[in-house]
């Protein structure tokens, strides 16, 4: 009798287990709702939802018992989930992969216009996108073309935010004020463009800066955070080079200033009576262009 209700209950949840049949091929078109793509049958709102909040983060190919491990872990028991593979793809990737970008440019954000949040592409269609006249600013309007292996053609509308982006550095430790900041203690990331303007994006001349201020950690390290340090001092001995298209010579004189990277210092030659004035380019050593 035991083994009779076991076998009962089994076939009964069997019989109304939450079933879900999805496309073989899924485009994320971005923000939105896409529930309505995932015919269902016996499923509550609650599972479905979690499927789809599931689906739309993924990327690439992934089975039905990937999909049926991942709902159990979400305490989502009793569900089939047909086909046994299914690719998922993001519209911001695929846009990157098919508009020629300008340097730095990212997709920050995708959605879809007149339809839901997920695309449903038979075996064998081809998505196309479109950015005619595109800014790459906010809201830039996209065609979506898809071909159907079957000679038929549809088209939709979405829109896509870009943002410039620029490279930064991002603190990894503390420092106190007056310190030199060493390459291994910063992360390099990308960020918008706007409004910073006063990143540091050239790691090879940190050694000629100093912090002007304590930085915590987790901060993106800024050129108003550092000091220049004189890399040239005043009645000092500095190697002068001399430069032009044809040549290039090395001597050597006496400063007569002190110099960050960059200023301009007078270096006067007491052999040949000679004065010069070159940009200071490392320490103890200035450039003189001719």
């Amino acid at each position: 009798m035991k083994y009779f209700l076991l076998a009962t209950l089994f076939i009964y949840s069997s019989l109304f287990a939450c079933e879900v049949s999805l496309p073989s091929q899924i485009i994320v078109l971005g923000e939105g709702q896409g529930q309505s793509a995932l015919m269902s049958k016996n499923c509550s709102e609650a599972k479905l939802n979690d499927l789809y909040s599931t689906l739309i983060s993924l990327e690439g190919r992934i089975s039905s018992t990937q999909l049926i491990e991942m709902m159990k872990s979400k305490g989502h028991e009793q569900i089939k989930i047909e086909p046994y593979m299914v690719q998922v793809s993001q519209l911001r990737n695929i846009i990157r992969e098919q508009l020629p970008l300008p340097e730095g440019v990212q997709v920050k954000t995708t959605r879809s216009v007149d339809m839901g949040n997920i695309l449903a592409l038979a075996p064998g269609d081809q998505l196309t996108v479109e950015c005619q006249s595109c800014l790459y600013g906010s809201r830039q309007s996209l065609n979506l073309h898809v071909s159907g292996f079957d000679g038929t053609r549809r088209s939709f509308m979405a829109n896509a935010d870009f943002s410039r982006m620029v490279k930064a550095y991002r603190t990894m430790n503390y420092f106190n004020s007056f310190a030199d900041i060493s390459e291994t203690a910063l992360k390099e990331e990308y960020v918008d463009a706007i409004p910073h303007t006063d990143l540091v994006k050239d790691l090879s001349v940190l050694k000629f800066y100093k912090t002007n201020k304590p930085i915590k950690t987790g901060e993106l390290l800024r050129l108003s955070d550092l000091n220049a340090i004189n890399l040239v001092k005043a009645g000092l001995k500095t190697e002068v080079i001399l430069e032009n298209q044809m040549i290039r010579i090395k001597t050597q004189g006496i400063s007569r200033g002190n110099g960050t990277l960059g200023e301009l210092v007078e270096v006067f030659h007491p052999q040949k009576n000679k004065r010069y004035q070159g940009k200071v380019v490392d320490l103890n050593k200035v450039l003189v262009e001719l």
